[in-house]
């Protein structure tokens, strides 16, 4: 049994609509919470927003390879001590890994904020290049 033509075309948008609620869902996931789309400047987030990870987990972000970055991390509102955050200046990646003896020994139960603050190295944090992303992830 042959379907009409208007069957078809019918059939045919449900499917074009529904490509496009993939698309623009998996957008929205990638940026956290439905914010507005990440900095182009930025390629990974760690952990992915809206993630589950375990209470050690390391989070972070790494950018775009040049020029070279200064990374600011936060999170829940409070800020990371730069000298227990890992950056690597030449990658532009900066990790924080919670752990003893360190401001966050474990990330808290349930809903984690992290923000990230980043700015070119050469021009320092009052630069008009500086750049901003928030995301959350949930613990165990």
């Amino acid at each position: 049994m042959a379907l009409s033509r208007r069957r078809q075309a019918l059939i045919a948008a449900l499917i074009a609509t529904a490509g496009i609620a993939s698309i623009t869902t998996a957008a929205l996931l990638r940026d956290g919470e439905g914010g507005p789309p990440l900095d182009s400047r930025v390629e990974e987030l760690i952990p992915e927003p809206g993630s589950d990870v375990l209470a050690q987990q390391a989070f972070g972000l790494d950018l775009t390879d040049a020029p070279r970055y200064t990374i600011e991390l936060f999170l829940n509102g409070q800020p990371l001590p730069p000298d227990e955050t890992l950056q690597a200046t030449s990658t532009n990646r900066s990790v924080y890994q919670p752990g003893q003896e360190r401001t966050v020994e474990k990330l808290r139960a349930g809903e984690n904020c992290a923000r990230a603050v980043f700015y070119p190295f050469a021009e320092g944090p009052a630069s008009s290049r500086r750049g901003e992303v928030r995301w959350c992830f949930r613990a165990a």
